[in-house]
């Protein structure tokens, strides 16, 4: 009898082995990234007829009346793009690029949107970007195409792999915490962040885009666009030479002028500054939340918005 139960528990030893070792994994690795909103940018020539997207300067310009004239796009919209490599998500996975053969068992990617006080309720009394999270599961119902043009700072993308290798595998090389193990987690995160110069891009960007179907952008206003760059620059600079308070007071300005530039239609009529231009501030182009949080993130982030008395 003793001989048998012997047996028996060792049998159980060994068929458990490999779960065991499973659990015994406690740590994924991970990966962190910062990826912003808009970017510099330019535009190149047409293949076809090599036209570009400059000013024209009428007879000085040449025979296609641009030559020389500054680049019309100075920035682009961020886009956050996920390649997986393959099915297995090749990769995203260390056992892949190891050359360890191993199964996927899940793939989700959350996306967590967190909360602001800026801009909080609309003119139509509902929230105007609201705290959420958006959970995909599974390689087909995954989105790997994100743009980043209103997304707030502090959204992340977190994409976490659960996959299972047939032989003990140490996904984290001999200074890792991790044992060699049969079952293991990936986790890959985008931090979207805004600094001065993604706030200096977001401005171009939205003098940049159309206000819905009309012709003027997204910062209608030509004398303002001018006069936010400059503050946006020269908070920049106060912060670089350690004058918080002068870089404060800068960004409290910048606030303060985008507060009363936003308008929630677009203007009647187009001209390049005047009364009904502004930011565009509606459901469906909130650009003037978006400059506000922003530069609430970078007061907040950077210290500039709580000095030491």
């Amino acid at each position: 009898m003793k001989t048998l139960t012997l047996l028996l528990i060792i049998c159980v030893a060994v068929i458990s082995a490999p779960v065991m070792a499973g659990r015994i994994v406690s740590t994924p690795i991970t990966h962190d990234f910062q990826v912003y909103q808009a970017y510099p940018g330019t535009s190149s020539p047409r293949l076809t007829d090599r036209v570009t997207d400059a000013a024209y300067l009428g007879y000085t310009g040449g025979p296609m009346g641009n030559a020389g004239g500054a680049n019309n796009i100075t920035a682009v919209p961020g886009v956050l793009q996920i390649v997986p490599g393959c099915m297995n998500w090749c990769n995203y996975v260390s056992a892949s690029q190891a050359g360890v053969p191993y199964t996927i068992k899940n793939v989700t990617l959350v996306k967590t949107t967190p909360s602001y006080t800026q801009c909080s309720i609309g003119a139509d009394n509902t929230p105007i970007f609201p705290p959420h999270t958006v959970t995909q599961q599974g390689t087909p119902n995954i989105r790997v195409w994100w743009p980043l043009m209103y997304e707030l700072p502090s959204t992340t993308f977190t994409l976490t792999i659960l996959y299972g290798t047939p032989t003990l595998y140490d996904d984290d090389g001999n200074l890792g915490p991790n044992p060699p193990a049969w079952v293991h987690v990936e986790q890959w995160t985008w931090h979207v962040n805004a600094d001065f110069e993604s706030l200096h891009n977001l401005i171009d960007l939205f003098h940049e885009l159309p206000y819905g179907k009309d012709e003027v952008p997204l910062i209608s206003d030509e004398i303002l666009v001018g006069q936010l760059r400059l503050k946006v620059d020269a908070a920049a600079a106060a912060y670089t030479a350690c004058d918080l308070a002068g870089a404060a007071m800068i960004l409290t300005d910048f606030e303060l002028e985008v507060m009363d530039a936003c308008i929630g239609t677009s203007p009647a009529f187009p001209n390049p500054t005047g009364p009904g231009t502004g930011i565009a501030n509606s459901n469906e182009n909130p650009a003037c939340c978006k400059l506000l949080i922003d530069v609430e993130y970078i007061l907040q982030t950077t210290g500039i918005g709580q000095q030491k008395k």
